[in-house]
């Protein structure tokens, strides 16, 4: 058997595997995470007041750790096993659940708009200093002038790094929220193991 035909060969047990093992798929290709709560309360927090409209920290955690074990191009599917699984039920997972990454998404929002405004203040202020280098390099001493080099480069550095890394850090933790944000929510009757 040729090499060509052994890699792709484990390479399709490893997808295999991947898809038995590691997430299930329903019909439409969405990928299912299933959410066991035999105890409906234990899906919002503890500090909810008349009603559940905050999901728990421990199943936001849960959320997210089953969501990064799924690749990116598949679509999300959280399937709740509650007693007594009905419209109203999943009506108030639902709207948790949105509320919950909906005040995510925004934070981040918030946080790329402040990275980007202090990107562009320290590009600016890297300029500036780089500017004053190239014109009195020659001029002013050396120390001076080392001093300016050097204070030009980390502006410039530190505006650079927040805008191109820290800011697509940011969106893809962005795009991670909004997809459990747009998951399918279904609620079906508990059944013990």
């Amino acid at each position: 058997m040729s090499d060509y035909l052994k890699t792709k060969n484990v390479k399709e047990q490893l997808k295999f595997n991947q898809n038995k093992n590691g997430f299930v798929c329903d019909n439409s290709n969405r990928a299912i995470i299933d959410i066991g709560a035999e105890n409906y309360d234990d899906i919002f927090s503890q500090f909810c007041y008349k009603g559940g409209d905050t999901l728990s920290s421990n199943l936001v955690e849960y959320l997210q750790q089953k969501a990064n074990a799924i690749p990116l191009e598949y679509d999300l599917t959280m399937r709740f096993h509650v007693k007594g699984a009905n419209e109203e039920k999943r009506n108030e997972i639902s709207l948790a659940v949105k509320e919950n990454y909906k005040s995510a998404i925004l934070g981040i929002e918030k946080r790329m708009k402040r990275t980007l405004i202090f990107s562009m203040w320290f590009l600016l202020i890297g300029l500036v200093f780089c500017t004053t280098y190239l014109l009195l390099s020659n001029i002013i001493s050396k120390p001076i002038s080392y001093l300016l080099d050097l204070l030009a480069w980390v502006f410039l550095w530190e505006g650079i790094d927040a805008f191109f890394l820290d800011r697509r850090f940011m969106q893809l933790e962005k795009y991670k929220l909004y997809r459990l944000f747009s998951a399918k929510i279904e609620t079906i009757e508990f059944e013990p193991y």
